[in-house]
């Protein structure tokens, strides 16, 4: 009997840092989770995803309406975009 081969479409999952203001300050207050945001990547288009980077308005508007956080915020997905379209530019 033949193995089926199942191959996995990949994801582009952000990191989403919760914070919160601390003397005016923007400060780490609880653990950093992720966020599959393929599909809204996928939606911008390859130009303008490849142009997104880190904690922008940009970012903000990916996990907009994916989190219950509410308070000041970082996000990291630039890198795992990156990841994304080299892995396809490979196959």
């Amino acid at each position: 009997m033949a193995k089926r081969i199942i191959e996995r479409e990949a994801k582009i999952i952000a990191v989403f840092h919760p914070e919160a203001w601390v003397n005016d300050y923007a400060v780490d207050s609880e653990d950093a989770f992720n966020i599959d945001v393929t599909e809204r990547v996928l939606a911008m288009g390859k130009d303008a995803a490849l142009k997104v980077q880190d904690n922008s308005d940009e970012t903000d508007a990916l996990v907009q309406g994916l989190h219950k956080h509410r308070g000041p915020f970082g996000i990291e997905v630039e890198d795992a975009i990156q990841a994304y379209y080299a892995s396809k530019e490979a196959k």
